[in-house]
């Protein structure tokens, strides 16, 4: 696993059109969990000495189906920067749309 990620960090989350403002929970036990801003879980991995990856799955709150959001992040100190891809899949697997997205966090606590 790692500790690298190990936390809860308030994020703001840069998209074409703006931003959001969430929070993300990553255990020891390399789960992820959105946990302000959406609900989601998935998986975190730590990837070298200050980088980490993670992978989460929210559900969408105006249709069945999920947002994909995929990151690789860089940490310095208690902030991480994270760059990806959010992709809307409906319930019966079609792709809504796609975009690249960038992640600013902050440690809590």
């Amino acid at each position: 696993m790692g500790i690298l990620a190990v936390g809860r960090w308030r994020a703001r989350v840069g998209r074409p059109g703006g931003h959001t403002e969430s929070e993300f929970e990553f255990a020891r036990d390399g789960t992820a969990m959105l946990v302000v801003g959406g609900t989601g879980s998935g998986t975190w991995t730590q990837t070298g000495p200050d980088t980490f990856s993670y992978r989460i799955n929210e559900e969408l709150a105006e249709a069945p189906g999920t947002i994909e959001i995929a990151q690789d992040a860089v940490l310095r100190g208690d902030e991480f920067v994270s760059n990806g891809n959010a992709v809307v899949r409906l319930a019966n697997g079609t792709t809504a749309r796609e975009a690249a997205i960038r992640i600013t966090a902050q440690r809590l606590g």
